[in-house]
């Protein structure tokens, strides 16, 4: 698991402008990161289709970078959008998804006129990003999100996780601050009202554990159900959060 982004530009917004051309292969190669883009994969595929019996009838694929998240949500939408403000990451996810529109925009500056969607998500975002830009985020999906719709973000960088705070406690550092708790605050500020969380690899309470090549089968499974319990969210080291706009 990579926990290096501290060393970043200071705003968020920088940090993958020239990644599009390596971000999958790094995610691929990192065991933890991998494991968690399964799990999500699997958790979206179950999750959209029982908030959209009938479809999506608009989703926004938020700091989309390269369509990874667009790919497994787009098939359920009549209609998908991604935003990003890295053009090398647009120029991978138009490869991956030629049939969704995607967009080169910062939202959080306005004068973007995309309308408003039933659904949007934004994954791997909120942990990186400075709380300011944070803020910032949410606030322009609050815009864009029609009352009644759906948000589902993830946070894949606890830092109350049982493995961080075990590696912590045994002499290890790490530059992450967005606990479970902190993103639910958020989330309430802006007007959204959390209905479920689908905690992702709280089995794995020793840091080590992440950096070992695991493959997602029944065994695995069998253990991301035991230990699936909303209740397990704030020492989950990722967490799928769905919210609800209020109205």
């Amino acid at each position: 698991m990579n926990n290096t982004e501290s060393s970043e530009p200071t705003d968020y917004r920088q940090s993958h402008v020239h990644r599009g051309r390596n971000y999958d292969g790094n995610l691929a190669a990192d065991p933890f990161d991998a494991y968690m883009s399964d799990l999500e994969r699997r958790h979206l595929q179950s999750i959209v289709p029982k908030l959209f019996p009938a479809g999506v009838p608009r989703y926004l694929d938020f700091a989309c970078g390269t369509a990874r998240i667009t790919h497994t949500v787009a098939p359920y939408a009549r209609q998908a959008v991604g935003v990003d403000v890295s053009p090398s990451m647009l120029l991978e996810a138009r490869k991956r998804c030629p049939d969704v529109q995607f967009i080169e925009a910062d939202l959080t500056q306005g004068g973007l006129t995309i309308g408003t969607f039933d659904l949007a998500t934004a994954f791997r975002f909120f942990g990186n990003a400075q709380p300011a830009l944070r803020a910032q985020v949410l606030k322009a999906l609050a815009e864009v999100v029609k009352p009644g719709g759906y948000l589902i973000i993830n946070n894949h960088r606890n830092p109350q996780s049982l493995a961080s705070l075990l590696h912590r406690a045994t002499g290890g550092r790490m530059e992450m601050d967005l606990s479970h708790f902190s993103l639910r605050r958020l989330l309430a500020e802006h007007g959204f009202r959390l209905v479920a969380c689908h905690p992702i690899g709280a089995w794995l309470y020793r840091h080590k554990m992440m950096g070992q090549t695991r493959k997602v089968d029944e065994r695995v499974l069998r253990r991301e159900r035991l230990f699936g319990h909303a209740a397990l969210a704030p020492i989950a080291p990722d967490t799928i959060l769905v919210a609800r706009r209020v109205a």
